[in-house]
């Protein structure tokens, strides 16, 4: 083990859908072993997801966590009251939490995405235009998940149904907003990302940590904005026994996993937790 390793306070990055989480039941049962191996060792785990700040309040409730998050692609920072020993000045409290927001209102996103689409001549499902039935039908997730799916704020889910979607995702783009795509749908943001609401939270624990140590875990080519703010990034292999093509072709120094899904997320952070902490 590097002795400089060893010495640098670690912190987990990580996605949640497909990383940590199941891809298809949405289960984090094989990565509590390695869940509770860093909570022994008092090791922040920071959500950084697609998911709204609802579905991750949730998540963090069950496995009894109480650290920062990013929410709905880098749309906003969630700080516990107090988490840090001193003030955040840009976060203002939202559900109980100091939050800092990034994101462009979902309102204007739905209505951009709308126009996009009539002027491209293309149809598309997007997440303001589900039922929850149909969210639970598309995704896999149960009545409460989907509930608290459906409370987008800066981040909106779509398909393209039909017509050219090349056209649409360029004219999306040609007006300021990003598009990336995710394990099940497109996201439609503001201009806003991952890797911003990263950087801004690894700044905020360098400012109470002299050396730190991040550490980003994902599988798709959405992460790779969380990849690029983190020294170790690290790829979960995908249900199809692949690595997400678009990471491996653009990020050469990306570590693997052998294993798929919260197995690989586990295998993952026990190598870290080997390699890092003494």
């Amino acid at each position: 083990m590097s002795a400089e390793l060893s010495e640098r306070s670690l912190i987990i990055i990580t996605d949640l859908d497909g990383t940590l989480l199941d891809q298809r039941t949405y289960s984090y049962e094989a990565s509590l072993p390695a869940i509770g191996r860093l909570q022994q060792r008092r090791i922040p785990i920071v959500f950084c997801s697609s998911k709204t700040a609802a579905e991750i309040i949730s998540l963090q409730r069950e496995l009894g966590l109480k650290e920062p998050f990013i929410c709905e692609n880098g749309g906003a920072i969630y700080l516990p009251p107090n988490y840090f020993p001193f003030e955040v000045g840009s976060a203002k409290r939202m559900r109980a939490f100091d939050a800092i927001e990034f994101g462009k209102n979902v309102v204007d996103l739905r209505r951009a995405l709308k126009q996009a689409a009539q002027r491209c001549g293309v149809d598309v499902k997007s997440f303001g235009s589900m039922s929850f039935q149909e969210i639970m039908e598309r995704t896999g997730l149960n009545l409460n998940q989907a509930l608290y799916a459906a409370q987008r704020e800066y981040d909106e889910p779509f398909l393209v149904e039909a017509g050219k979607e090349d056209n649409l995702l360029a004219a999306l783009r040609a007006t300021g907003l990003t598009v990336t795509q995710g394990d099940r749908f497109y996201h439609l943001t503001g201009g806003h990302g991952k890797g911003k609401a990263v950087r801004e939270v690894l700044a905020l624990y360098r400012r109470q940590r002299a050396s730190l140590l991040a550490v980003g875990l994902g599988n798709s080519a959405n992460d790779l904005p969380l990849f690029r703010e983190t020294d170790i990034a690290i790829l979960v292999r995908n249900p199809d026994g692949q690595w997400d093509v678009e990471v491996m072709g653009r990020l050469s120094n990306v570590e693997r996993s052998n294993a798929i899904g919260p197995q690989g997320w586990r295998e993952a952070v026990d190598k870290i937790m080997n390699r890092c902490v003494a």
